[in-house]
């Protein structure tokens, strides 16, 4: 499993960026991205503690103490940005997504803590299209990555449908012994690709 270095204390500017990139964050057909919030919590957590939902996120329960302690040091960190999408008109939550351990110098982030509601699925390529937008064109970053289980065979059909390529495997790298997928997509692949998909991005057909 990779061990990501902490990154050093955030800089007053850095801060700025982050804060100055949080006011212009995508929206698409049906869904807008936001950041997530401290009264989100309770939403995180029965997302991540429900045994399908969560299956292969954590082997414990979350409890709500530790998300709100998560979400106090998430909040220092210039390396993570943590949304919520939620539907344009009626704003329930659709699920979470963040690109996580961003490494600038590189121009590279990570999908991380993707949940998708049981009555927002048919909505999942549009979360993940909102935060390649964002990572992409706001950010500007060259590569987007996203480590998944093998077991996890619904999310490793989804990234291959999407375009993403494989970039490798780490055997028996996950905390239950799963070996671990890299998948990769390029920014310069990302307008094709999109191209391809857009059948998903389903017109304001919100429930």
């Amino acid at each position: 499993m990779m061990v990501h270095i902490r990154p050093e204390p955030a800089s007053p500017s850095t801060l700025s960026t982050k804060a100055e990139n949080l006011k212009r964050l995508p929206g698409g057909n049906n869904l807008l991205l936001r950041e997530l919030r401290l009264e989100d919590s309770a939403q995180v957590i029965a997302w991540r503690n429900d045994p399908i939902l969560g299956k292969f996120l954590t082997r414990e329960k979350l409890t709500l103490a530790q998300q709100e302690e998560f979400f106090r040091k998430y909040q220092a960190r210039v390396d993570d940005y943590y949304f919520i999408a939620e539907f344009k008109r009626s704003k329930k939550p659709a699920g979470s997504i963040a690109l996580a351990n961003l490494d600038f110098a590189a121009g590279q982030g990570e999908v991380a803590r993707l949940i998708v509601d049981p009555a927002a699925r048919l909505f999942l390529a549009e979360m993940f299209d909102l935060l390649l937008e964002f990572a992409f064109e706001q950010l500007g970053l060259s590569a987007v990555v996203a480590n998944v289980q093998s077991r996890n065979k619904a999310a490793k059909n989804f990234h291959i449908r999407l375009g993403f390529q494989i970039e490798k495997v780490a055997p028996k790298a996950w905390w239950n012994g799963d070996d671990v997928i890299t998948f990769r997509m390029s920014r310069a692949d990302y307008p094709r690709l999109k191209q391809a998909w857009s059948a998903l991005l389903l017109d304001a057909r919100e429930g």
